[in-house]
Parts: C-alpha cells; structure tokens; sequence
C-alpha cells in the first residue's frame, strides 16, 4: 500500500453556525462557553474576567476603540452566538445580526452611494449650465 497522504486524514468537523470558538478581544485568550458575558451597550462577547474589569471600569477598549459598558448579559454554555463581520457585535440569533447587518451596514452604504450619485449629478448639472453659458458668449 503507499503512503498515507494528507487527503486520507480524516477532516475535522466544522463547528456548528453560532458555535464557533470565540477568543476575548480584550485578553486574546479563547472564551470557555460557561464563562462568557455579553457586554452592554456595545454587545460584544467577552470573557468573565474581562467583562467584569469593563463593568469595573465603564468601559473596555476592543477592536481599537474604546465602547461603554454599563451592563453585563450572562449568556448560558449551549447559546449559540452570531458575530457580525464588520463590527464584532455579536447576536444570539441569526436573524438579529442578518438585520442588525441590513440596518446597520447594508443601508448607510446604499444611502452614501445615492447621496454620492446625486452629488456628481448635480456636478455635471453646473459643469454644462457653465458650459452652456460659455458657448452662448461666443
């Protein structure tokens, strides 16, 4: 027989959506599920430790920035958490970070794109009233 190759390991399982391994953006350490909080009103996953300093404090500094923290939620070892990509909060359900990422996310850039389109629109509104004018001159 030949030799085993990597294609013959078996893989590993991928976590379940809402189960992955999370890691505390204030330790950097990964978050035991018993001993994790939810830190209010920034609504980022912490660990106990670090949730209590935050509470302790006012605030925590995460992701580079600096968010309050005027509550701690406890969340339960079999909760599943969601994670938004684009701004680390995290949801206890799906459809909470789907329309926290519409609303948050997905509508400001659809609302700079139409201001940007109305911007440039009315540039060239002005560029061709000048350039009208121009040629009635001559």
């Amino acid at each position: 027989r030949e030799p085993w190759t990597a294609d013959d390991l078996p893989k590993p399982l991928e976590p379940e959506a809402g189960r992955e391994v999370q890691f505390c953006p204030i330790l950097g350490l990964p978050i035991v599920p018993a001993l994790r909080v939810r830190a209010l009103p920034g609504f980022h996953v912490l660990s106990l430790d670090a949730g209590r300093e935050a509470m302790a404090r006012g605030s925590y500094e995460a992701f580079g920035e600096k968010f309050p923290c005027h509550n701690l939620e406890y969340l339960h070892p079999e909760d599943k958490v969601f994670t938004c990509a684009e701004d680390n909060k995290s949801f206890l359900n799906e459809m909470s970070m789907r329309y926290h990422r519409y609303m948050g996310h997905e509508l400001k850039e659809r609302k700079a794109e139409r201001k940007r389109l109305r911007d440039r629109a009315e540039e060239r509104k002005v560029r061709s009233a000048a350039h009208q004018a121009a040629q009635l001159q001559q």
